[in-house]
């Protein structure tokens, strides 16, 4: 596995030769791109591509480039472009992208709320309705050798209460999403340690399906210890709460063999950050996973601030 630099995960909006030059700058093995901001763009993608071989950065991941939640005729439009941005991916050496599955059905009526019976048929429509269409994206990535990794949102305090719940679990994600992956091999799981620790959930639950099977990985801590009051906004780089699973997440990855590109993820609003500087907050990222890897020091997280401090 390989450290991977996100500028948009850090709260940064540059384009993607910047980007590309920044991460060479602090270390990183690779980089993650918005794909869809380069096609629409008209940027010349085989010298991106030839700049980040020079540099000797392998691509990442790349952000599924459509709202697949949308109404059908939506996701039509964005579904017949998704193979000019997932050619695009795969001429820069990406193969990796992810999206998050439905913790909560639209708002229903109360009868819906309170019957039992309606309440499972809204829960296996959703389901089914959500494999459906990852069924249809992973098919087109599939021709571009892409890979589509599922997460959750274990995050409590986005729930609305006004919907049937989902999926807010990985152990729920992976047995309600098993025949998905029978079907279509290239869908698997992204792991994520910050929605790991907020489902309440150990490493294992997102690794069931095997290390082979995890698309990409992302690691933030929490800043708040607290499960019920955490929003997902509320986040320290990796490391920096005696609490957070980036640690545990990324042994067991390496344990089992897994190859592609590790993101840290403590988006833009993370206070560990000391100013909104580029090359500083990428220094401070690569460092951060530095500690968290696999034979790091551990004693190092002692002195740095504690989640809920």
């Amino acid at each position: 596995m390989y450290a991977s630099w996100s500028a948009r995960a850090v709260g940064l909006d540059m384009t993607a030769a910047d980007a590309v030059e920044l991460a060479a700058a602090a270390g990183f093995q690779g980089v993650d791109l918005l794909v869809r901001d380069l096609v629409d763009s008209g940027a010349d993608v085989k010298a991106l591509r030839r700049r980040m071989d020079d540099l000797g950065l392998r691509g990442g991941g790349w952000t599924l480039p459509m709202n697949w939640r949308n109404d059908e005729a939506a996701f039509k439009a964005d579904l017949a472009r998704l193979p000019r941005h997932a050619e695009a991916a795969a001429t820069l050496g990406l193969y990796r992208t992810g999206t998050w599955v439905r913790f909560e059905s639209d708002p229903v009526e109360p009868e819906t709320q309170t019957s039992p019976e309606l309440r499972h048929a809204e829960f296996a429509r959703h389901v089914a309705w959500q494999s459906e269409r990852l069924g249809r994206m992973a098919d087109v990535l599939a021709a571009h050798g892409s890979r589509l990794g599922l997460e959750v949102i274990g995050s409590r305090s986005e729930r609305t209460g006004r919907g049937v719940p989902l999926v807010s679990t990985y152990r729920d994600l992976l047995e309600r999403f098993g025949g998905l992956r029978d079907a279509h091999p290239n869908v698997g799981a992204l792991a994520d340690a910050y929605h790991l620790y907020a489902a309440d959930e150990p490493v294992a639950a997102a690794l069931a399906w095997g290390a082979g099977a995890v698309v990409w990985a992302h690691v933030a801590d929490p800043a708040v210890v607290d499960r019920a009051s955490m929003r997902d906004v509320d986040r320290l780089l990796p490391g920096e709460s005696t609490v957070g699973l980036a640690r545990p997440l990324l042994a067991a990855l390496a344990a089992g063999g897994y190859d592609g590109p590790v993101t840290a993820e403590p988006l833009g609003r993370c206070r560990s950050f000391p100013s909104a500087d580029p090359g500083a907050r990428a220094m401070a990222t690569r460092a951060a996973l530095r500690r968290v890897w696999p034979g790091a020091d551990s004693s190092d997280v002692a002195a740095r601030p504690q989640a809920g401090e």
